[in-house]
């Protein structure tokens, strides 16, 4: 098992269809799931429950790590976004 999240690994090796990588990622999302379902009818839970774990195995399968900038390149985008206003 893991000792810290190293979140774009992880993710990587879930698209290469590591079962325990994407267990682990649903595990570590889990409690912000749970915490946005007590805002919702408690009959819709559990089946918004697995709609939303459907949606986040999906953006995993689906995520482009490639897209991702770096803390300089986001950087440089927030100081360029900043200057235009």
């Amino acid at each position: 098992m893991y000792t810290t999240i190293d979140l774009p690994e992880l993710v990587k090796e879930a698209q290469n269809k590591n079962k325990n990588s994407m267990t682990y990622i649903i595990e570590a999302f889990k409690p912000k799931l749970q915490a946005s379902l007590h805002q919702t009818v408690v009959q819709e839970r559990e089946n918004l429950a697995q709609e939303l774990s459907i949606k986040l195995i999906e953006a995993i399968q689906h995520y482009n790590l490639e897209a991702t900038p770096g803390f300089y390149d986001f950087l440089d985008q927030i100081e360029g976004s900043s200057r235009r206003s």
